[in-house]
């Protein structure tokens, strides 16, 4: 396990590709140090990687990802300049049984702590939070 120095907020950043799966093994590598422990730090990689499809199948245009943690939390924003996203509410209640779509913020919501919709400036931010054990 990695020593934590008190006061320290680590942050990396990084766009959102066609591979998926090159994103994931960043946000793993990054949150290793994290010590979320393995579920956590799965659920967290699997709300990320939701979040990033999501800009690459609704936004049509360049996201990102930041990466921040510090004593507290692991903090990720995914952002996209498209700016479609603008229901801070969307993803608080389960699809309805039988639906192909829509699964995707309610489930961030299901594996993180806080999840928050941030529409700001013509953009579109999805804010996902882990606590640190």
């Amino acid at each position: 396990m990695a020593e934590r120095t008190r006061g320290e907020v680590r942050r990396t950043s990084f766009p959102i590709g066609e591979d998926l799966s090159e994103m994931r093994r960043q946000a793993r590598e990054f949150l290793a140090a994290a010590a979320l422990g393995e579920l956590r730090e799965t659920n967290f990689v699997l709300a990320i990687s939701e979040a990033a499809n999501n800009v690459l199948d609704h936004a049509g245009t360049d996201g990102r990802i930041v990466l921040r943690c510090d004593d507290e939390r692991v903090v990720a924003e995914i952002s996209d300049e498209a700016g479609l996203l603008t229901d801070t509410a969307a993803g608080r209640v389960r699809p309805p049984i039988g639906s192909r779509r829509g699964y995707g913020l309610w489930l961030m919501r299901e594996m993180c702590d806080s999840v928050e919709i941030l529409a700001e400036r013509g953009a579109s931010t999805v804010r996902l939070t882990m606590l640190r054990p």
